[in-house]
């Protein structure tokens, strides 16, 4: 067991109430996320989270156990809800036809039916004309409708009306017009996308969070969280604000180091640098000084200068480096895991034998392994990785958690 996981599981045996008391005093003032995931690093040292995606993908990663966990609570926030909510329509991601994420489009609808809900998937598409016919990994049918507005009412061209519209599209390229004005209930709200949503802005709120956790609990919050730096009006390909991203890289890093000389570790910082919007693993790199910004070639200035969708990439953060010790079987690993209703539900590795232990995981060679769950039978079953401690994983992911329902935006982000 390493020191950080050592420390947090006295901390969940010592004061478990205590820290229950403290997550619902904290989601009273601020309600939690309908669904989300987080991306943690664990070195031993730390455990932290390095991003939070509010429009997760990947729920046929979770394990059956997982899966009701997240059903029992999808039914506890419909009981909560400020209106009866009996119907929902799904509406994910454009490029519907990755059988990976058509896998994931099956077990969040089936999770979505288990609560009780009648469910339909809908198209964002503008090309979407006719019913469109999905088959995942495992042969299952699911069909994607076409949408239209009467009023301020969404529905698809069948007629099915929902009272919940669940978004699994992170709106990378903007908010879609025909949700706008719309009064059925949107989780999560459009304007928590990636073409307004910033990192820089989530780990402001996470910071925060986490010193009053810390505060609270006798922690060092550099343990639970990762120093960044955040530098806008940057184009790679030209050039331009190069010398923020440098200043910015030894910024961090000194952090780093009077962090390690504290507790006596020998590593070498580095730090990833990532586009401060947008997911999928694009427009990241790492980097051990400033001298290695100037001397980036064309390539690493193409791959950081465009995310998805073809979005140009023009505000980056400087993210401190977190080492990861996890593994499965001999391939280094990183910790994913889910969240319904503020809650930790199951969780995922990310893997991949072809990254070390410093690199970014999303990344081709990756694949995913179970977590802390029985390993279930069957061929598309995933290996559960046992030897992990998820209330752990947890906790941190539910601080993440709370700092995106935390988020503000100014008026310069508005929908």
């Amino acid at each position: 067991m390493s020191a950080v996981i050592e420390l947090l599981v006295s901390r969940l045996q010592q004061q478990r109430l205590p820290i229950a008391d403290w997550f619902a005093r904290e989601y009273a003032k601020t309600p939690p996320c309908f669904y989300s995931s987080v991306d943690l690093r664990h070195s031993g040292f730390k455990l932290v989270p390095v991003d939070t995606n509010l429009f997760p993908a990947g729920f046929n990663n979770l394990s059956k156990a997982a899966r009701a966990r997240a059903v029992s609570q999808v039914k506890d926030f419909i009981s909560h809800a400020s209106r009866p909510i009996h119907s929902a329509l799904l509406l994910p991601e454009n490029h519907t036809r990755n059988i990976g994420y058509l896998d994931n489009l099956n077990a969040l609808s089936g999770i979505l039916r288990a609560a009780g809900l009648e469910v339909q998937i809908g198209s964002l598409a503008a090309e979407s004309g006719q019913p469109l016919l999905l088959e995942g990994s495992d042969g299952v049918s699911m069909t994607q409708y076409p949408l239209r507005r009467e009023g301020t009412k969404l529905m698809t061209d069948d007629g099915f009306t929902p009272d919940m519209i669940v978004v699994n599209n992170d709106m990378t390229a903007g908010s879609p017009q025909i949700l706008r004005g719309v009064t059925q209930l949107i989780a999560p709200q459009t304007g928590q996308g990636w073409y307004r949503r910033k990192k820089s802005i989530h780990f402001d709120a996470y910071e925060q969070v986490v010193h009053h956790f810390a505060q609270a609990f006798d922690l060092d919050p550099w343990m639970l969280s990762a120093h960044f730096h955040k530098c806008g009006l940057i184009d790679f390909h030209q050039r331009k604000g190069i010398e923020c991203v440098a200043l910015g890289v030894e910024k961090v890093l000194s952090k780093v180091r009077a962090k390690y000389a504290e507790y006596d570790i020998k590593d070498e910082p580095y730090v990833f640098i990532k586009a401060d919007s947008g997911t999928y693993g694009m427009g990241i790199m790492t980097v051990r000084s400033g001298d290695e910004i100037y001397e980036m070639n064309k390539k690493n200035r193409n791959k950081m200068n465009v995310i998805k969708e073809g979005v140009q990439s023009t505000e980056v953060i400087i993210q401190e480096g977190v080492p990861t010790i996890d593994r499965v079987g001999d391939a280094i690993a990183e910790p994913m895991i889910y969240l319904m209703n503020g809650h930790a539900v199951g969780g995922a590795f990310r893997v991949n034998a072809e990254r070390d232990q410093y690199g970014n995981l999303n990344a081709k060679g990756m694949h995913f392994a179970g977590m802390c769950d029985e390993a279930e039978a069957g061929a598309n079953a995933f290996h559960a990785v046992k030897d992990c401690d998820f209330t752990v994983y947890g906790l941190v992911s539910r601080l993440a958690t709370l700092a995106a329902s935390r988020e503000e935006y100014g008026e310069g982000y508005s929908i």
